[in-house]
């Protein structure tokens, strides 16, 4: 049971998905709003339209995924009329139990999993009032002496139709993976958004994507702009499962510090709670 389980999580970080059609979160402010936000314009992995940055920024992302999958996420985040990301995330888990599809009381051994991907973002309105952002991305990952190895790219585009409402629309996981040699397509996801700006410096956002393996997911977050404290929130809705996250920022001078935690309802991928911690330091 462990062993599949495994490589299901293995192969969902090539593919760019989580488990259960999760999107994978690379930040605190991902897994704070369940992955919502394709209107937002303030993430890569949401979409890669932009929206300008008045400061460039470095970011550190420590991460806690399901069980004992740990990893990490940097970033580099530059350029005001043209923003851009370089970006390299991390996952691994070591001394994980080896047993059968059968369960047994000692384990046949013990292995270890690892992926390490790498991306860049670039984001410009060609004098539009349009905000256009591609994004390609690499990963590689290792289980047992198995490779996995894919390349993949994002293609977003924003548009505030007035003082309230801006709209989104990306498209995900456009290329392939090789496993042994063999090249197969990514699942796609294509996904529209739309944020709404209400008194208070309050953000909703509502979101619906169609993964091509695991069919429409609709997402409901909430998230403020406040100078020093602010708070997120999100719901993920999938015909197999629901999820909830939470999370808060804290601005200080020059630095941000961002904590997220993610609530799932399935009960096989166990107990721990996903919990990311970003530290980012404006330049």
């Amino acid at each position: 049971m462990k062993t599949s389980f495994l490589i299901t999580l293995i192969i969902s970080f090539s593919w760019g998905i989580g488990l259960e059609g999760l999107i994978i979160p690379e930040n605190g402010y991902d897994l704070s709003t369940a992955g919502t936000g394709i209107a937002g314009g303030v993430s890569p992995s949401l979409n890669p339209a932009l929206n300008i940055s008045e400061t460039s920024y470095f970011q550190f992302s420590y991460n806690q995924w399901l069980g004992d999958i740990k990893g990490s996420h940097t970033s580099y985040h530059w350029g005001r009329k043209i923003p851009q990301v370089i970006s390299i995330q991390s996952w691994n888990a070591k001394d994980l139990e080896l047993r059968n599809d059968i369960p047994i009381d000692v384990p046949e051994g013990t292995f270890s999993v690892n992926n390490i991907s790498t991306a860049y973002t670039i984001s410009h309105n060609f004098r539009s009032p349009f905000r256009f952002g591609m994004r390609i991305k690499a990963n590689y990952s290792h289980l047992f002496i198995e490779s996995i190895s894919s390349i993949s790219f994002d293609a977003g585009v924003i548009y505030r139709i007035n003082s309230i409402i801006t709209s989104g629309l990306v498209v995900r996981n456009l290329g392939y993976k090789y496993t042994d040699n063999l090249k197969s397509d990514l699942p796609m996801e294509i996904g529209i958004g739309t944020k709404f700006e209400i008194p208070y410096k309050i953000s909703i956002l509502v979101d619906a994507i169609n993964m091509s393996e695991k069919g429409l997911d609709y997402r409901f977050g909430l998230q403020t702009d406040w100078q020093w404290i602010n708070l997120s929130a999100g719901v993920s809705n999938n015909t197999n499962r629901q999820a909830k996250a939470l999370g808060f920022s804290f601005n200080y001078r020059k630095w941000n510090f961002n904590y997220g935690v993610y609530f799932h309802e399935n009960s096989i991928l166990g107990t721990t709670l996903p919990q990311f911690l970003d530290i980012r330091r404006y330049l």
